[in-house]
This record gives structure tokens, sequence and C-alpha cells, in this order.
């Protein structure tokens, strides 16, 4: 069973458009992701997906792997 949650991440080191493609594949490429929306601007990056497969804790590794530190970003 699926509990597809969204998670917002703040990603640093994003400088550019190539940045972005980088951190949308490392994304992408994990099982249970099914939506990425990357915002260079804001260094966010916006992702729906499978709480089971893919945890807020993958998907923070999967970014730190590719050189972008990365954190949930929290509300307030």
């Amino acid at each position: 069973m699926q509990t597809l949650s969204f998670t917002a991440l703040r990603v640093d080191g994003m400088t550019c458009g190539s940045c972005v493609r980088h951190v949308e594949g490392a994304l992408r490429a994990l099982p249970g992701v099914s939506s990425v929306d990357v915002r260079l601007r804001e260094g966010l990056a916006l992702v729906r997906h499978d709480l089971a497969a893919a945890p807020p804790a993958a998907l923070v590794a999967a970014l730190e792997a590719e050189g972008y530190p990365a954190e949930p970003e929290t509300g307030g």
C-alpha cells in the first residue's frame, strides 16, 4: 500500500539549470518518487513520493550523493 506524501527539501549548492537537472534526476531515479519540482531561486525541491519506498532520509541521501547538501524544509 502506498502512502503518498509531499516533502519540501532545502537544497544547497544549486546555481544554474544544470544543477536543477542533476537534482531532478537524482530524485526521479528513486523508486517511489512520482513527481519532482525544483525551484532554483528558492533553493527548494518539492517531491511527491511514497513514504515507504522513498522516505525523506532517502531523498536527502540521494541529493547528498550528487553533491547537494539537503534537508527537509520545516514550516514556521
